[in-house]
């Protein structure tokens, strides 16, 4: 992962800003989001993206992707306010996925 310059704190912001964002939309009852995990990174044309990693612990099935998909509208003026030009690319990954040791490693490593 290639750094930027977006300093650690503004990263922290901008995971409280998905914080916020969840919060609006979803009840503590249908889910628990924790981490939100907010990488800097440069796309393959050296453009600058967020990766916005959001792991859950509720039943996928009420994650509503007419909603996710467009988690950037929610989060993208607040971005903007922090001076963040940054594309955020979100995703969501369940918890049990995210705890499982081998969840990260691409398929090509596990064949050698």
């Amino acid at each position: 992962m290639i750094g930027t310059k977006i300093s650690e704190q503004d990263l922290d912001k901008v995971s409280n800003i998905v914080a916020r964002a969840l919060a609006k939309r979803f009840s503590p009852e249908e889910f628990t989001f924790d981490p939100i995990i907010v990488k800097p990174d440069l796309d393959q044309d050296g453009d600058e993206i967020l990766w916005i990693q959001i792991i859950f612990d509720g039943d996928q099935d009420n994650l509503d992707p007419a909603w996710t998909v467009r988690m950037f509208e929610f989060i993208d003026p607040e971005l903007e306010k922090l001076g963040i030009t940054a594309y955020p690319i979100t995703s969501f990954i369940e918890k049990s996925e995210w705890e499982d040791p081998a969840y990260d490693i691409p398929d090509w490593a596990e064949e050698a």
